[in-house]
């Protein structure tokens, strides 16, 4: 797993729930980009896309997440 993966992970565990535009805005890169790091996400049972179209941790990325605590916010605006 890369850092962009991470940050995804990260970033979609402190919403409880995002889309790939939330996130794409919140690390400053494309929708597209961010999409194509979620489909990854998802392939590899890291999340999953609910009905309404924002996506969750699964318990396997909860689990994973649980291990690493950010001291400090990833990015600053």
């Amino acid at each position: 797993m890369n850092g962009s993966q991470k940050q995804v992970l990260t970033i979609i565990k402190e919403l409880d729930e995002a889309d790939e535009e939330s996130i794409g805005s919140k690390l400053a890169i494309s929708t597209e980009y961010a999409t194509q790091i979620c489909h990854i996400l998802v392939k590899d049972g890291y999340v999953e896309k609910k009905p309404n179209g924002k996506l969750k941790l699964t318990l396997k990325s909860r689990r994973l997440t649980q291990l690493v605590k950010a001291r400090k916010p990833l990015i600053r605006f």
